[in-house]
């Protein structure tokens, strides 16, 4: 039985894994990378093309092959791109251990979620591909388990695995397994021990998250967490070195504070370097980028670099924004998360980037808008600062809360008279999917009212015969919504006015309205 045929991958954009975001890796780090606009992209583990599909979409000038053990979910990413009618990607349903030359070269390879979860051969399988087939500058992207962190997940792993020890199928397993962690979590409050403590927090998050990752992970036959030291020597047995890891924050010790910067000084190798913090932080997953063992690798990421680069963000400033003074402003991402922000100019630099969220600035761009408000608006003095303001940009893209691109890119963001979602926004919204991939290549999670919704925005509809529309459907009983039998129709229509503005500003937004003239499949020539 394949347990993915009975439990499908939930296949939605793994952000940081997109061709843009590996170009800049490796260009910060001396790398000259392929053009992620123009590249070939090999996807060992594809799902149903969750990741790879919206990748095809936005880069119409480049090749995606997606490979598959499930024949379910290969089906379901075929189908996909055949409403899409794009020709630059295929899936295809294959065990990786069966894939012979020649496949060609590519410019970057993915394996996520993969590595852990199969046999040693697929694991060699995997990485003999990338030694074989990866581009001169190109760079491979592998995610893994890492021991010792993954020993404390691993508990977990034991307890689940007895109790749903004569279970056969994948659903029944969770279900039983949903039941155990709901009844172990009380029972472990009253302990002060820290390993009490950690399988608490996990059974907490697993109560919520998606079965196909309860059962993948933690009640898979298949789960072998490894060393980073182990990983990466056998990457160099296929003629493949480190590069760095997509959680580039992780390679700054100083994050850590002092004291973990002491336990690492000295060491210049840096597979030792990074074994050790890798102890200090009891890290249980790495998502590690290779190159080929020939190219020179730049360890000390260089400020200047920043300033090739293009930015963008979509982070909320403070109520009140001051740029007269050196101090911290705690600048809010989209899930809530607060990140310090000290200089004016980085803070003006933020504010203008969210203003034309998603497209990407380049820096000379975005620096002159930014010195622009902090003189207009702040202290003169601080308006040239150019080093503060690369380093705390650099800082914020570390940690994900900032986004680099390898070119500016104008996307739209209006809501036209009629508006009109792209063809991949409305194929995900009619195939009941409940996200949408974003042109950022991020998850934007949807309600069955917004998949309605998406699903009207064909460009035929004004905004008001849009309302109608969605208003006859609840009268109807095509559609529910909370509350919306107890309300008079005029007030529901009021209703759903307001909700569809708020939507399709959300959209817009997140690039997914188009202009009408651009509402094609993107062009593969």
């Amino acid at each position: 039985m394949d347990t993915y045929d009975t439990l499908p991958y939930q296949s939605t954009p793994v952000t940081q894994t997109h061709p843009e975001n590996l170009a800049v890796l490796g260009f910060l780090h001396g790398v000259s990378p392929p053009d992620p606009s123009r590249c070939r992209l090999l996807e060992l583990g594809c799902a149903a093309g969750g990741n790879l599909i919206p990748m095809a979409w936005y880069l119409p000038h480049s090749h995606f092959l997606g490979i598959d053990a499930s024949t379910t979910q290969a089906r379901d990413g075929q189908a996909l791109i055949a409403r899409l009618g794009i020709t630059n990607v295929e899936i295809r349903q294959q065990d990786i251990l069966q894939l012979e030359a020649p496949l060609g070269e590519f410019d970057f390879i993915l394996a996520h979620g993969v590595f852990s979860w199969v046999p040693h051969a697929v694991q060699e399988k995997i990485l003999s591909i990338c030694g074989e087939n990866l581009a001169p500058n190109g760079i491979a992207c592998i995610s893994y388990n890492t021991l010792p962190g993954w020993r404390m997940r691993g508990m977990l792993r034991d307890m689940l695995l007895h109790h749903t020890r004569k279970l056969e199928s994948p659903t029944d397993k969770v279900e039983a397994a949903r039941e155990f962690l709901g009844s172990l979590k009380p029972a472990l409050q009253g302990f002060d021990a820290y390993s009490a403590k950690y399988v608490s927090y996990e059974a907490e998050h697993l109560l919520t998250a998606h079965p196909s990752y309860l059962f993948h992970e933690y009640l898979e036959a298949i789960n072998q967490p490894l060393l980073f030291s182990e990983f990466a020597a056998r990457a160099r047995s296929h003629g493949l070195q480190y590069l760095c890891d997509l959680d580039l924050q992780s390679m700054f010790p100083s994050v850590l504070g002092d004291k973990v910067v002491a336990f690492v000084e000295g060491i210049g190798d840096v597979i030792e370097r990074e074994q050790r913090l890798d102890f200090v932080r009891s890290r249980n997953f790495r998502q590690t980028l290779l190159c080929r063992a020939a190219q020179e690798v730049e360890r000390t990421l260089h400020l200047e670099k920043l300033d090739a680069l293009a930015f963008f963000a979509n982070l909320s400033p403070p109520k009140k924004l001051d740029f007269r003074r050196i101090k911290e402003a705690p600048f809010s991402a989209p899930n809530g998360t607060r990140y310090p922000v000290r200089h004016p100019l980085t803070r003006a630099a933020l504010l203008y980037l969210l203003r034309v969220y998603p497209e990407a600035v380049d820096f000379d761009a975005l620096f002159a808008h930014a010195q622009k408000r902090v003189v207009s608006n702040g202290d003169p003095r601080y308006a040239n600062d150019l080093y503060p303001l690369r380093g705390e940009l650099l800082s914020l893209y570390a940690h994900q809360a900032l986004g680099l691109a390898m070119g500016a890119r104008p996307i739209a963001r209006t809501v036209p008279e009629r508006p009109r979602a792209c063809g991949l926004a409305r194929s995900q919204a009619d195939a009941g999917l409940g996200h949408l991939a974003t042109a950022r290549h991020e998850t934007l999670r949807i309600d069955a009212f917004t998949g309605r919704l998406v699903s009207y925005l064909d460009g035929t509809r004004t905004k008001d015969e849009l309302v109608a529309q969605l208003t006859s459907d609840i009268i109807g009983g095509r559609l529910d919504v909370d509350g919306a039998t107890d309300q008079s129709e005029e007030k529901l229509k009021s209703r759903i006015t307001g909700t569809c503005e708020r939507l399709l500003s959300v959209l817009a937004r997140h690039g997914l309205l188009t202009q009408p003239a651009r509402d094609m499949p993107p062009s593969t020539s």
